[in-house]
C-alpha cells in the first residue's frame, strides 16, 4: 500500500528527511512513532500529496506520488493533526460538501458509525475536539479509501475519547482498510498496531513488529528488592558482572538490566543469593514501547 525509498525533503538548509524506507502492507494497522520534529508530519504530509520532495521514491496505492495532476487522485483518507473544519455546517452538510458522490443516506450511516448521530445537524463550531476527531475520521472514510493516514489521531483527547478513536481504527481495519497512524501515546500504539517504524532526526531506525522489536531492542530488566541495602563491595560485584548491563539503586530495591535477552537469569539469582541479604521480591519487568521510546531519544 506505501512503498517509500530513499526520500529526502530540505526545508531550506534544514535536512528534514534524510533518505528513510517505510512501508506499510496491505490491511495493516502501522504506527509511525518518533520525537517532536523527528519528521513523522513532514512523511505523513509527502504520503498524502501535500507536500513535495527532492530525492526518492513515494508509491501510494501503487501511484507515483511525483507524477500526480492532484492529491485527490490517491483516493486516500487522511486525517491531518489540526483538522480545519467550515464550523458554520453541521456534520451532514460537510460530509456531503466532501464526497464525490453524495448520498444522504451513506452519509447517515457514517456519521452512525462515528458516534455522532445525536450531533448530525449542529453546528461544528460547537464540536469539542473529540467530535472534531470522530468527524475528521468520517471524513477520511467518507469516499471509501483503501489506505487512511491518521496524524496524530488521540491527542490532546481524554482516556475515553482515545480509546473511541482507537476502536474506530480497529472498525476499519476490520472493513478491510490500511492505516497508518503516528502517535506520542505508546500505550495506544501498542494496543492496536501490527507493525510500528520510528523515526528519528529524519532517518528511520527501525521498522517492525512489536513483539520483535521488543525482543531484540530491549534488554531484559529485573527489580530486586532485599530486607535491608547493599553494600557497596555487593553493588560493585553486580556491577562488574559479565552479563549485566547497568545496575541502579534506590533504597532497598536494585534494578538489573542484562546484556542479552537470552540470558539465564539463574547467574543472576545465584549472586544475589550469595550475598546473604533476604530477598523480597525477584521480578522480570515487563518490556513495552516506552522503554525503547526513551532508549532511542538518548
Amino acid at each position: 500500500m506505501i512503498e517509500i525509498k530513499n526520500l529526502n525533503k530540505h526545508f531550506g538548509q534544514f535536512h528534514a528527511l534524510k533518505g528513510i524506507n517505510l512501508n506499510v502492507k496491505e490491511n495493516e494497522i502501522y504506527g509511525f512513532i518518533g520525537h517532536n520534529g523527528a519528521g513523522k508530519s513532514t512523511t505523513m504530509n509527502i504520503m498524502a500529496g501535500l507536500s513535495h520532495f527532492e530525492e526518492g521514491m513515494c508509491i501510494i496505492n501503487g501511484q507515483d506520488v511525483k507524477k500526480l495532476a492532484k492529491p485527490g487522485d490517491l483516493n486516500i483518507g487522511f486525517l491531518p493533526e489540526n483538522p480545519q473544519f467550515y464550523p458554520w455546517m453541521t456534520a451532514i452538510e460537510y460530509l456531503l460538501y466532501c464526497s464525490k458522490n453524495p448520498n444522504k443516506q451513506k452519509v447517515k450511516e457514517i456519521i452512525e458509525w462515528a458516534g455522532l448521530e445525536q450531533h448530525a445537524n449542529r453546528k461544528i463550531r460547537g464540536f469539542s475536539r473529540g467530535m472534531k476527531q470522530r468527524l475528521g475520521l468520517a471524513v477520511a472514510l467518507i469516499n471509501d479509501p483503501k489506505l487512511i493516514i491518521l496524524d496524530e489521531p488521540s491527542s490532546a483527547l481524554d482516556p475515553e475519547g482515545r480509546s473511541e478513536v482507537l476502536r474506530l481504527m480497529v472498525d476499519l481495519k476490520n472493513m478491510g482498510k490500511t492505516i497508518i497512524f503516528s502517535s506520542h501515546i505508546l500505550s495506544d500504539i501498542e494496543r492496536i498496531c501490527d507493525r510500528i517504524g520510528m523515526i528519528a532526526n529524519g532517518e528511520m531506525i527501525f521498522e517492525k513488529t512489536l513483539a520483535s522489536l521488543l525482543h531484540d531492542n530491549v534488554k531484559p530488566i529485573f527489580d530486586i528488592e532485599f530486607r535491608h541495602p547493599l553494600i557497596t563491595s555487593q553493588l560493585e560485584k553486580l556491577g562488574n558482572h559479565k552479563d549485566i548491563l547497568k545496575v541502579e539503586t534506590k533504597d532497598n530495591v536494585i534494578m538489573v538490566q542484562l546484556r542479552q535477552n537470552d540470558l539465564d537469569p539463574k547467574n543472576l539469582l545465584e549472586t544475589v543469593l550469595g550475598f546473604d541479604v533476604p530477598i523480597v521480591g525477584f521480578n522480570l519487568r515487563k518490556n513495552n514501547l516506552e522503554s525503547l521510546f526513551v532508549k532511542e531519544g538518548d
